[in-house]
């Protein structure tokens, strides 16, 4: 933990990093994991990477003035390590320069690929399972069996004037589609709810909160202005950039490289090995580390983990974002603008609950024609094995090999039957249940925002 002088605010340097780290689906996930490692320990040489194809030869590293202790992190926020053996070569090859490490257990297949290595001691950790997170219907997609959470690591204070670190690492709900069902709006949006009021309540608590991780959700987007407006939390890059902050429609225009180094995008860059057939407009900024200003102040952010691995390509399917913060002296603690809340800033929040209730709403339909349609199709596959029963009987006198086909069917039919069945009854129920609560609990906070606004609202 830097500090220019001795009577300086401590720094501590960020790191956070979604590895790709799917068994059997990852592309190279041994080696990248490896080397991703290595290059954290200090003992990896990776190729720069060159805007060659844009008729330049300078480097990322060049144009930053990257000094050589740049991958010297203080806290590094993983997602996507679904691997034991792939954490456990990480720690042992870390342990040297991050003492304390901790990777987070939950899900059904594997867990929730959450992971913390420090150079400060832990002090205490919690695990979050976010209640609306996919269906199990949707296996091929994954983000229901891995029990996508919410991880906590709450650090010891660096000295007497600073407060205790709250790092709130998540992996929310990915979207696979721009529009529809898939998109999965409404889990991710329920999962930003239920994050922002955990980290509003650890900051109320004293802490310097930092929400770090891939939380698949663009700027401007209702889960991040969850993750904003409900918390006070600014987003870091945002505030060290300002006064020159590129927006998202310039991004879209922006040369990839320009993209990285002004735009801070970390996902689906052409750049990116695992992601150069994107379209270049496609790029985005998926990972973030969201701060409270009345604590800390971001004082340098970069994206980072852009270079090659040898004979590979790049280190994971999306690059890393680090940033350093600096302590404010707790005397000095000033109330952010987001506290002073403006009427202004509190109809935009009133219009953020009148949204959600409406994508809750829309969820809500789809969410009960499934429960309904897998629950008439457990009613139909019973109807059809006690009809099978009494068919069979005189199908098998006129032709005894019908009942070979008799039987495969009926196996068939109760297998996704039952599976069906189960989704709609157990499910279905809980997840009717939890999208209720979250409704009741935005309807709460709107009423509360509307009297402090008068009738008129």
């Amino acid at each position: 933990m830097s500090t220019a002088h001795d009577n300086a605010m401590p720094k501590v340097k960020f790191l956070t990093f979604n590895t790709w780290g799917l068994k059997y689906v990852s592309k190279h996930r041994s080696i990248r994991l490896r080397a991703i490692a290595d290059k954290l320990s200090g003992k990896f040489g990776a190729i720069p990477l060159t805007e060659s194809l844009y008729g330049s030869s300078e480097t990322y590293q060049e144009s930053y003035h990257v000094p050589d202790n740049d991958d010297d992190y203080d806290v590094i926020a993983l997602q996507e390590i679904w691997v034991q053996e792939d954490w456990d070569y990480i720690t042992s090859r870390t342990r040297h320069v991050y003492p304390y490490s901790r990777l987070f257990s939950s899900g059904i297949l594997t867990g929730p690929g959450l992971a913390i290595l420090s150079k400060i001691p832990i002090e205490k950790t919690f695990l979050y399972r976010f209640p609306i997170n996919g269906r199990p219907s949707a296996f091929w997609r994954g983000d229901w069996y891995v029990g996508k959470s919410l991880s906590v690591t709450i650090l010891k204070p660096l000295n007497e004037k600073t407060p205790s670190l709250c790092i709130l690492n998540s992996h929310m709900h990915a979207p696979y589609a721009q529009k529809g069902d898939a998109a999965y709006l409404c889990h991710r949006s329920c999962q930003a709810w239920d994050l922002s009021k955990l980290a509003k309540l650890y900051s109320k608590a004293g802490y310097a909160v930092v929400v770090v991780g891939d939380l698949n959700s663009k700027p401007g987007t209702l889960p991040h202005k969850f993750l904003t407006m409900e918390t006070g939390l600014v987003d870091s890059f945002e505030q060290l950039h300002q006064n020159d902050l590129v927006s998202l429609d310039r991004i879209k225009t922006m040369t990839p490289w320009h993209q990285i180094i002004y735009g801070g995008t970390t996902c689906d860059s052409i750049l990116n090995t695992w992601r150069a057939q994107r379209k270049p407009w496609e790029a985005c900024r998926l990972d973030y580390a969201l701060i409270d200003p009345n604590k800390l102040e971001t004082v340098d952010a970069s994206v980072k983990f852009t270079e090659r691995i040898p004979n590979i390509g790049s280190f994971s399917d999306h690059f890393a974002y680090s940033c350093t913060l600096q302590f404010k002296p707790i005397n000095n603690i000033n109330k952010s603008k987001m506290e002073v809340e403006s009427r202004e800033f509190l109809i935009q929040k009133l219009q953020n609950y009148n949204e959600m209730l409406s994508i809750l709403q829309d969820y809500n339909k789809t969410a009960r024609w499934q429960k309904t349609w897998r629950g008439f199709h457990f009613l139909i596959s019973s109807l059809y094995v006690i009809g099978v029963h009494v068919v069979v009987t005189f199908t098998a006198e006129k032709a005894g090999w019908s009942s070979v086909l008799w039987l495969f069917s009926t196996v068939v039919v109760t297998v996704t039957g039952v599976l069906d069945g189960l989704i709609s009854f157990l499910f279905g129920n809980k997840e009717l249940r939890a999208l209720q609560e979250v409704s009741r609990e935005v309807l709460d906070s709107r009423s509360s925002l509307q009297q402090e606004l008068g009738n008129s609202y």
